[in-house]
């Protein structure tokens, strides 16, 4: 419920309407897109199929303090998704991500993430990533198209993922949080979800036992198959 609520605050989303099979919703072609990944580790391997989505988000990471640890554990993520297939993949693509970030770390309290796509190039709002009780019973991520774009009203058009893959940041690991491979455990919207090109997002590396969760601003590149 703390996300959702966060997503309703930084995304103004509407409520989750019904029915039909999912669409694609990026307006241009993605068949170009290629995901670079680090070559000396084996837990990211890019599909040999084109993305469905490639997407640019802003949000931020929730954690909370450990009362046993004195460390800060992960709650969730709340972000905006935006558009990237129709971006020129070699001006300006490869640090968008930056861009967005700084633009988004500076921002004031009253900007919300979803304000921060058309300021990057990147205007066409995909969706929503957020965290919910997944199939499992655990906190799970799930990427959400469903009141959005040509997606609107079809509540298959979301994907609550499972980690199968895990690689720290191989720029700022300690800034930046992880790059990820996940796979799909409910929904129609694609079968492999990547984290990739991170920036931020990572907390404190301690804190007193009793403080209050923290929000940590972050961007990232998602890429949908």
């Amino acid at each position: 419920m703390f996300s959702f609520q966060l997503l309703v605050v930084l995304s103004s989303a509407t409520t989750l309407a019904c029915a039909a099979p999912t669409s694609r919703d990026s307006a241009c072609d993605t068949s170009e897109a290629v995901m670079d990944l680090p070559t000396n580790q084996t837990a990211l391997v890019s599909p040999s199929t084109a993305p469905l989505y490639v997407a640019l988000g802003v949000g931020i990471q929730n954690y909370s303090c450990s009362s046993t640890t004195a460390a800060y554990s992960s709650i969730g993520a709340v972000a905006s998704l935006f558009d990237l297939s129709c971006l020129d993949q070699t001006s300006g693509f490869a640090n968008i991500q930056t861009t967005a970030f700084n633009l988004w770390s500076a921002a004031p309290a009253s900007l919300v993430a979803s304000s921060v796509g058309g300021q990057v190039g990147a205007p066409n709002l995909l969706g929503y990533h957020y965290f919910v009780i997944g199939p499992s019973g655990s906190l799970s991520p799930e990427w959400d198209f469903t009141s959005t774009g040509t997606n609107a009203g079809n509540s298959s058009a979301f994907v609550i993922g499972a980690k199968v893959g895990d690689i720290a940041s191989p720029t700022a690991p300690s800034t930046d949080v992880d790059w990820l491979a996940l796979n799909d455990v409910e929904g129609s919207l694609a079968s492999k979800i990547f984290r990739i090109d991170t920036v931020g997002g990572q907390p404190p590396t301690s804190c007193v036992a009793g403080s209050a969760d923290i929000s940590v601003k972050y961007t990232a590149k998602y890429y949908l198959y």
